[in-house]
């Protein structure tokens, strides 16, 4: 854990057009103070957030599950996190944490050059992260240009990150890397290309991975437009004004990595191989859709309160919208739930879930949490446009509105609260931003369904057909 002062370290910051300190950006205080609760939770409910190891204590993340059980603490101890940022902060520390107990055990295939033994390298990276329980964002899609040619044909040079150099110390990359979320208040940064969009033989240049911390020279973090609202308060904006995951576009300028940080470098095939051979992608997977059960929730319960508030919980076609909800709740909990009990052990003897289950979750998930969204957004409709400013509770038509929006249901300034969370998680920039986010940031779920089902086990099914045709 660290202050928010402590990120003031020489990190090239820049939000508006200004380089800024990170401490001096309220909204990024909130959100490292919720971030954080990754690391108090470790001593508040060690039983569940950590684990013991040759006579060391570490965050539950880092353990390499062996079983069905060890998956479900880490199961537990995922969502209790997502639960202290109502499932809104999609990059806490336990993400990536979860990523690197299992790349130390994986990394040998990774090879070596004539400089440096890359799969030690990783091994060696991941046991620091886990020793000394630092944060770390990672940065891997590459900047979307011209889906038409291959990254080698954008003459820019920012249409990923490339090596410009090498000698017998280290490389020097430059290049860009798009939504790069929590960028600001990481401690490390992890560099890689993503699976789904595979780099061609041209492409060696950018075939690399790397770690890097981001205070590192030549590294810029160019934050996007804040989503917060400052002159009104949490309870104007509930979410927005608490918490902003900070997405950032990087760019690289002749930014020297050391071998040793080195994991993947001239080498396209390795590149390709690294998120999913690692075993990274199905472990963060995990991780990734337990937060995504924790935000459906919050969805869910917000969208049937509405109604309750409102009293519209009476009619029928209410409460059959009302009961897909949690009809689309159950199915995601019940997937995950099975995507742990179908897991297998691995060549290496780490417990691994059941890729399709948590595949079939990744591609779902989204329209899920925009049905609970819309039905949140539907219910309160004009009420929660018409909300007024929560000032005027404390102004002169405090007693007015006191009295005219009050019901045998809520209190007026109780139910301008639930409206304005609504309005917030439904229709203002940040509820916006979290839609796009389930949506894309574990990739296109048109592209996950389309490599789906090819990997289905249908045998029964297959071999039904196959009697009844014969």
């Amino acid at each position: 854990m660290h202050t928010i002062e402590q990120l003031n370290d020489g990190r090239n910051v820049f939000l508006n057009g200004q380089r800024v300190n990170v401490a001096d950006v309220p909204i990024f205080r909130k959100t490292l103070a919720l971030n954080n609760r990754y690391y108090d939770l470790q001593k508040s409910n060690p039983a569940v957030h950590t684990y013991q190891e040759n006579g060391r204590t570490y965050d539950i993340a880092f353990k390499v599950p062996r079983t069905v059980d060890d998956l479900r603490q880490k199961h537990q101890a995922y969502q209790e996190i997502a639960q202290s940022n109502y499932g809104m902060l999609g990059r806490t520390p336990d993400f990536l944490n979860t990523a690197m107990a299992v790349l130390a055990e994986r990394s040998a295939f990774l090879g070596h050059n004539q400089y440096t033994d890359f799969g030690e390298n990783a091994k060696h990276y991941a046991q620091w992260i886990k020793e000394n329980d630092i944060f770390i964002s990672h940065a891997l899609q590459n900047p979307a240009l011209d889906r038409t040619k291959a990254i080698n044909a954008i003459p820019s040079g920012y249409a990923g990150v490339h090596v410009l150099e090498r000698n017998d110390r280290g490389i020097v990359v430059s290049g860009a890397k798009m939504v790069n979320t929590m960028a600001p208040i990481a401690d490390d940064l992890l560099v890689f290309n993503p699976p789904e969009l595979l780099l061609e033989k041209g492409d060696t240049s950018y075939a690399v991975a790397f770690a890097t911390p981001l205070n590192t020279p030549g590294i810029k973090v160019i934050c996007r437009k804040l989503l917060d609202h400052p002159g009104y308060t949490e309870d104007d904006y509930p979410l927005s004004n608490a918490l902003d995951e900070i997405d950032a576009y990087i760019v690289f300028d002749h930014a020297f990595i050391p071998w040793e940080k080195v994991f993947v470098e001239n080498d396209v095939e390795m590149s390709n191989r690294f998120f999913i051979e690692s075993g990274m992608f199905i472990h963060t997977s995990h991780q990734d859709e337990v937060r995504g059960i924790t935000k459906l929730e919050f969805a869910t319960s917000l969208a049937i309160r509405t109604a309750k508030l409102l009293g519209l919980d009476g009619f029928l076609g209410v409460q059959e919208k009302l009961g897909r909800l949690t009809d689309n709740l159950e199915l995601i909990k019940g997937t995950i739930s099975r995507s742990e009990t179908e897991g297998h052990l691995d060549e290496f003897g780490i417990y691994t879930p059941s890729e399709q289950a948590l595949l079939a979750v990744r591609s779902t998930l989204p329209e899920y949490f925009e049905t609970a969204m819309k039905a949140a957004q539907h219910f309160s409709a004009g009420s929660a446009v018409g909300v007024p400013g929560w000032a005027e509770f404390s102004g002169e038509n405090g007693p007015i509105l006191e009295r005219a929006l009050a019901t045998d249901r809520a209190t007026a300034q109780e139910r301008a609260k639930l409206l304005n969370l609504v309005f917030d998680l439904t229709t203002a920039g940040f509820g916006q931003r979290q839609l796009m986010y389930e949506y894309y940031h574990g990739g296109d779920p048109m592209r996950i369904r389309s490599m789906h089902y090819p990997h289905e086990d249908l045998t029964d099914g297959n071999a039904m057909l196959d009697r009844l045709l014969k």
